[in-house]
């Protein structure tokens, strides 16, 4: 198996005279067909010859354009990972507030996530199959958007508890992720459902908590000593390609 770890930025580019337009078209073809059979078949029940089929070349001429199965998968993954479309809505959000952007955040993502329910697939294969092997860099390459909206909440509410960036990052983003995923596993069942109202509640558990009134009990919380927490937050921006 080819190994490759790390995630480009773009699909890697042709080899050195399959630049051309009928080049470019086969190229398409192979990675629309990978992605149609990776997504429905995983990546240990998808050979290179099934896919040379479904893209109507022979198996040899995908080493042309892609260095192995892997290296194939990876470009999938990077491609059509949910990630993207989220991200790119949640550097979008409005509000004068913290709870206004939030709010507003969370309800652009879910307009994003409607075309992408499918693609989470991709994620539990590289979970499952891959053991998170590429999921370092994938994360490397997402957070500083994420620490980018984190900033914006700290500037609009300089009353949020100094929790590291990152961990605040990982709540937020951890909680819209697990609404999605909850509703595309079991979104037939009563309290599951893809309903705005549901949303927005995971909205208002990261901005509140689930606390009542009363706050926390006396001594409850104590700020988080940053300094292994940023170390660790290097390494991860160290990461990306």
């Amino acid at each position: 198996m080819n190994e490759r770890p790390f995630i480009p930025d773009a699909r890697s580019g042709p080899r050195v005279g399959q630049r051309g337009a009928s080049g470019s078209k086969t190229r398409a073809a192979i990675f629309d067909a990978a992605f149609h059979l990776f997504l429905y078949q995983g990546y240990h029940g998808t050979s290179m010859r099934q896919v040379a089929r479904e893209a109507a070349i022979t198996p040899a001429a995908i080493y042309n354009h892609f260095e192995g199965k892997e290296a194939l998968f990876i470009d999938v993954l990077t491609e059509h990972i949910p990630h993207n479309a989220v991200l790119a809505a949640l550097s979008e959000a409005q509000g004068q507030t913290a709870h206004e952007i939030t709010h507003d955040a969370v309800q652009r993502m879910h307009a994003a996530m409607a075309s992408q329910f499918d693609n989470l697939r991709l994620m539990f294969i590289e979970i499952i199959e891959f053991q998170g092997r590429h999921a370092s860099a994938l994360v490397g390459r997402f957070l500083p958007q994420l620490l980018e909206f984190v900033e914006r909440l700290k500037q609009a509410e300089p009353s949020i508890r100094p929790y590291p960036d990152v961990i605040l990052a990982r709540a937020f983003f951890g909680l819209f992720m697990s609404y999605a995923i909850t509703v595309t596993i079991v979104g037939g069942m009563a309290g599951f459902r893809d309903d705005p109202s549901d949303l927005a509640a995971f909205a208002d558990i990261f901005l509140h908590g689930v606390l009542g009134d009363s706050g926390d009990p006396p001594g409850s919380f104590k700020p988080v000593d940053t300094a292994s927490t940023d170390s660790s937050l290097a390494g991860l921006k160290d990461t990306g390609p």
